[in-house]
């Protein structure tokens, strides 16, 4: 790959650039340290998906009837077994609840929480619940290791969410009760949040504009592998409490690999941490094979090189921040909006496997799994072409109305009706790749992790709601799909709002960030027949 402008390998002329952005092309611009970091920051981001979706299997519900002392059973308006009565003693024409449990089937499962803790019938809602308990974990280390991470640096929360992931997923699988499960499930849940949180915001912090849109769509590719691991482990591991441990223990082994990755040199800037940077610089001007740089860095130089603006106005920045200025706040909402849409009708689709009863569950969720591929694959290449707002937007409306066109196709078309949800899921999965895009480049540095917190946070919301709104689908079939393809066409709109990021360095200072969005919205306000004007940026 392209080492960008700045030092040769023999200490040729250097290019004067100034700025974070001057200094990475110094060191080398785009190189094997960046490739290195990201193979192993996206190691553990390969199991993100499998924890997410891993209740379709954990939480699976096989065919069951009461246990009964006889061989009688009253049967529904299929002829089969009642699922939660059974006849009173040797009685034919009273029934009476499941008190001795239930017998379930599982020639599909050996063992899942729904069969250890009998959350059938009275407790067959505790099944979504604990599905909305991880997604909540998920909301809340969004917020939480947000906020932290520009606090205490992103390389230090990504490593305890790593830790915390590892020791969490191993509590669930040997959790003695239900509410245990739930605890540990949902502690998980928010150490995964604020790792793919972290971890993006580390590769991005290292990667020049050329490349923020490839490296986040590759990240987003091996998310989205995720869900092949699990149809792969769980075929093969039909216990649950097995495939809860294999789902939770390659993060023990990225924690040790993870000890390597050096902190965010931008975040080590705005934090006025110049020691930091230069050690981290050298090192990178090492691997990338830029030895003149090695030479020519010193403390002096990054003082005189970084100007004064971006290293003294940058201050100590705060939760509140993103409030206090219309810009932000305004991006801060549309991108909330957009999350929240996106999430909500991607993992309605991603967690209903109940929606293709005819169907094998492990080919379905094989089939939802690679999906996603090519789509996520597609993003960048589109992003970089068209831009971001209108590959995200044409996402939206197509995943949309996918899925709305999927409501009048009648059951005996099963196979279309399934296809046009996993096509719409695909659309789903591609607008959420371009928002965390977009996302990771509208905030500025000192408010990265924490902006991208709060839209995270917002946006798995969703996630969470999603399964609560599934389970009104026995009683208003229309419901759920209507609501979900609704909200996302709404949200498409908010997208005209947003500044459009493409070739655009990272903004490091609120200024910085205010300015793109003022630029967006001056173009929306300016009359057609009024020609363009020069704005001042300090881009």
């Amino acid at each position: 790959m392209g080492r960008g402008r700045g030092l040769g390998e023999n200490g040729g002329p250097v290019t004067k650039a100034k700025g974070l952005g001057g200094l990475l092309e110094k060191v080398g611009g785009w190189g094997r340290f960046q490739m290195v970091y990201l193979a192993i920051v996206s190691m553990p981001f390969a199991f993100v998906s499998t924890h997410s979706f891993l209740q379709n299997f954990t939480a699976s519900i096989p065919d069951h009837y009461c246990r009964s002392p006889s061989d009688l059973w009253p049967v529904d308006a299929q002829g089969k077994p009642e699922r939660c009565l059974r006849f009173r003693g040797n009685a034919t024409n009273e029934t009476e609840a499941c008190v001795e449990g239930w017998v379930y089937n599982l020639t599909t499962v050996q063992s899942s929480i729904v069969t250890e803790w009998d959350l059938v019938c009275s407790l067959k809602s505790l099944q979504g619940m604990a599905q909305s308990v991880y997604m909540a974990g998920v909301f809340l280390g969004a917020i939480i290791f947000g906020g932290l991470a520009d606090r205490l640096g992103r390389r230090t929360v990504f490593l305890w969410c790593l830790l915390q992931v590892a020791s969490l997923s191993t509590g669930a699988a040997l959790a003695p009760s239900f509410s245990i499960y739930c605890v540990c499930r949902c502690l998980c849940g928010s150490g995964i949040s604020g790792m793919v949180l972290n971890g993006i915001g580390l590769v991005l912090e290292w990667t020049p504009p050329s490349h923020r849109a490839t490296v986040s769509g590759f990240l987003s590719f091996v998310l989205s592998l995720g869900q092949l691991n699990l149809a792969i482990l769980a075929f093969g591991l039909r216990r649950w409490r097995h495939l809860q441990l294999a789902a939770g223990a390659p993060y023990a082994l990225c924690f040790l690999c993870s000890w390597w990755l050096p902190e965010s040199v931008r975040w080590l800037m705005v934090r006025r941490r110049l020691s930091g940077v230069l050690r981290s610089l050298k090192m990178v001007s090492w691997i990338n094979r830029v030895p003149a740089a090695r030479v020519q860095l010193s403390l002096e130089m990054l003082e005189s090189d970084c100007s004064q603006e971006e290293v003294e106005r940058t201050p100590e920045s705060s939760f509140l921040d993103l409030f206090r200025s219309r810009e932000i706040l305004a991006i801060l909402a549309c991108i909330m909006g957009i999350w929240f849409s996106a999430s909500f009708a991607f993992y309605s689709l991603a967690l209903d496997l109940q929606r293709f009863p005819r169907e094998d569950p492990y080919l379905v969720q094989i089939i939802l799994g690679v999906i996603d591929l090519p789509f996520r694959l597609l993003v960048p290449k589109l992003a970089d072409r068209l831009g971001r707002k209108l590959t995200l937007s044409s996402c939206m409306v197509l995943g949309a109305g996918l899925l709305l066109g999927a409501i009048p196709v009648p059951q005996e078309l099963g196979h279309l009706r399934m296809g046009l949800c996993v096509l719409s899921k695909g659309f789903m999965s591609a607008s959420l790749s371009c928002n965390i895009l977009v996302a990771s480049e509208v905030f500025p540095t000192s408010l990265r992790m924490t902006g991208m917190g709060v839209t995270n946070m917002v946006g798995h919301l969703g996630g969470t709601v999603a399964p609560l709104v599934l389970l009104a689908g026995p009683t208003l079939p229309l419901l759920p799909p209507i609501l979900f393809g609704t909200t996302v066409l709404a949200a498409s709109f908010l997208v005209v709002f947003l500044p459009e990021t493409r070739g655009l360095p990272l903004p490091d200072t609120l200024e910085q960030a205010q300015s793109q969005v003022r630029r967006c919205w001056s173009r929306l306000l300016r009359k057609p027949w009024q020609g363009a004007r020069p704005l001042q940026t300090k881009l």
